[in-house]
């Protein structure tokens, strides 16, 4: 009954999204431009596909479909029409007439005009672009286009008018949609599945920022837990992003920029790592609970490993 009822309540929340009155549009974080199969796509005269994380979020957390439903790293997913429609995986395992719409409606997928690569659409680049800085679909301090205005239909137009928080830059506040208990996102498809199943830590860890000027790292179990499960981030299927060990993970904002890290969601689906002050939220000196964990900023001793995990821009 608890799933039913918050289905229902989410439904009417979209339903009176995309109902209302056009408002300027854009895009959203977690956005992504899918077109591996791009030769095939042409062969049945579809448009690429571009996948709007924001609105299934809306209804699901991330756990929901990270991992067992697709591996948390952009271009590692093999997704085909065959497959959805005929094993109900990838997007076929909601996208069955039950829990979601049949794939029988392309353009609701198939909206992006070809020619862009494939990944998040704050990355991604027009294929004839010469200058990558024309090609650029967004920066990371104005992270979205008036190119998506045309490019995802309805989409954009139930984020403007959805009434969801959002940040200095016009990207949806997350957290506060989630504290705030405009969004409540069921966090598994199993309607027999417990709420004491769910792995959750509220533990917080404090990281000394190096410099004299910039506030301290707070960091928050809480939220993160709330979208994803624990191992996400400690055994995620191509490598730890971070090891379970305070002090073995050498993190650097250079890295961090890098798409490393905090990068592997923030900059791609979640908030940017521009908004500096989101998550240098920690006055210096100032006291913190006995319970947080205070981020060890000597060098580890030899028999710590450390993890150095590399990945690329359009992993997360």
């Amino acid at each position: 009954m608890i799933h039913i009822a918050t289905i229902i309540k989410n439904t009417v929340l979209v339903l009176a999204v995309a109902l209302s009155i056009a408002t300027p549009l854009h895009a959203e974080y977690g956005d992504i431009i899918l077109n591996s199969k791009a030769s095939s796509m042409r062969d049945a005269e579809v448009d690429d596909v571009l996948f709007p994380h924001w609105f299934h979020r809306i209804r699901y957390r991330c756990s929901v479909c990270h991992e067992q439903i697709f591996k948390l790293k952009a271009g590692s997913n093999d997704i085909s029409m065959a497959s959805m429609t005929e094993n109900e995986v990838a997007c076929g395992k909601c996208h069955n007439g039950l829990v979601a719409w049949e794939p029988l409606e392309c353009d609701r997928c198939h909206s992006l005009e070809p020619g862009w690569e494939p990944g998040p659409i704050q990355h991604a680049l027009q294929k004839e672009t010469i200058d990558p800085l024309i090609g650029k679909v967004g920066t990371r301090t104005k992270p979205y286009s008036k190119f998506m205005e045309i490019a995802s239909g309805w989409h954009p137009l139930a984020l403007t008018a959805s009434g969801l928080p959002l940040d200095k830059y016009g990207l949806v506040n997350w957290a506060q949609a989630v504290r705030s208990k405009i969004v409540d996102p069921l966090w598994t498809l199993d309607q027999n599945a417990k709420p004491e199943d769910y792995q959750s830590r509220n533990t917080k860890i404090l990281f000394k920022a190096k410099g004299d000027f910039m506030p301290d790292v707070l960091f928050p179990h809480d939220i993160h837990s709330f979208w994803l499960q624990c191992k996400i981030c400690h055994e995620t299927k191509d490598g730890a992003i971070f090891l379970e060990k305070a002090g073995a993970n050498r993190m650097s904002m250079r890295e961090i920029g890098q798409g490393r890290w905090c990068a592997r969601c923030h900059d791609k689906v979640a908030f940017p790592i521009s908004d500096c002050q989101r998550c240098h939220n920690h006055p210096k000196d100032s006291p913190v609970d006995k319970d947080t964990i205070i981020r060890i900023i000597e060098e580890a001793p030899s028999h710590v490993p450390v993890n150095r995990v590399v990945v690329d821009d359009y992993q997360f």
